[in-house]
């Protein structure tokens, strides 16, 4: 597998994003590329294992860590801080890197995998931009929680009090606190003891947020279970749901089934889903990931080519 880091700048806000692109040792294999969108809290070399997983297969892979997450955020006191309020600049992020890779790579299809918060930021890129890429992953995709508005409003207001970067441990437990309460601690995150312990154990993963950070989750959230804003340039594109059966960020089945009726009901045509038993949030990470990465690189090739047999 070949590996490259670069940098770009953003166009939003003359932000730095930290990238890594990883390719087949023959490019002239390369089938296609997924760009990956993390999840909150964690770092963009936590999928190298998937990246090369897709490389050995002719696929290649990128991911840029998103605002307020990475080592340049470590580095500059901003884990968790995103900049702007809305949930915009993150997603014009990610459309950024897209154009990038499409100028470089002509002609070659990109999937975009979206993980947890990745997948809110993948939606919301999808009212937009949707006729950018061939295909969409959302894993671990959090529900329509009607939470949100009021998470919104009172991060908000304490925000005008504290300011944008204060931490506030009641909003963190407000939003996730109860995720830990099955299986104690981060456990829900996995079943892979040792996933959770390496997410415990590095200094760019599990950070709180800031309430600015929340501001921007709350209104994703919202953004996305909005019916208003989208363009549908790309009725036909082929979304694939993958999530754990214990993963409590779906909210239960009902609710994940809900989240894509809701595409459906926007007019989208091609939604199909796979749940995973006995796993949690982090599918890709789990003991038996190479499950669903085989179920993954099934969707690649029959999306490209409906009549292909794999």
């Amino acid at each position: 597998m070949k590996t490259e880091h670069f940098s770009l700048t953003s166009r939003q806000d003359g932000l730095p994003l930290d990238v890594l692109l990883t390719l087949p040792d023959d490019p002239g294999t390369l089938s296609g590329i997924v760009q990956i969108s993390h999840g909150m809290c964690e770092h963009k070399e936590r999928y190298l294992p998937f990246m090369e997983f897709l490389a050995a297969r002719g696929y290649g892979a990128v991911i840029h860590d998103h605002r307020g997450h990475g080592q340049q955020a470590l580095e500059s006191g901003t884990l968790g801080f995103f900049g702007d309020e809305d949930g915009e600049a993150i997603v014009e992020d990610l459309h950024q890197v897209t154009c990038g890779i499409r100028a470089r790579f002509r002609d070659v299809p990109v999937t975009l995998l979206g993980h947890s918060m990745g997948s809110l930021v993948a939606r919301k890129y999808l009212k937009t931009h949707d006729d950018q890429i061939s295909a969409l992953i959302l894993s671990g995709a959090p529900w329509n929680n009607p939470g949100a508005q009021a998470g919104l409003v009172l991060a908000r207001t304490l925000a005008k009090v504290r300011g944008g970067r204060h931490r506030s441990r009641f909003i963190h437990e407000l939003a996730d606190g109860a995720f830990g309460r099955k299986f104690g601690g981060n456990a829900w995150l996995s079943a892979n003891e040792e996933n959770v312990q390496a997410f415990n154990d590095h200094p760019l993963d599990g950070f709180h947020f800031t309430l600015n950070g929340y501001m921007n989750l709350f209104s994703l959230v919202r953004d996305v279970y909005s019916p208003k804003g989208w363009q549908m340039k790309h009725p036909d594109l082929p979304v694939f749901f993958i999530a754990g059966e214990d993963d409590p960020v779906i909210g239960s089945r009902q609710k994940w089934i809900a989240e894509q009726d809701f595409l459906r009901t926007l007019g989208y045509q091609d939604v199909r889903g796979t749940l995973y038993p006995a796993m949690r949030h982090e599918i890709l990470l789990e003991k038996e990931a190479r499950v669903v990465m085989n179920d993954i690189l099934t969707f690649l090739v029959t999306s490209r080519d409906p009549e292909t047999d794999v």
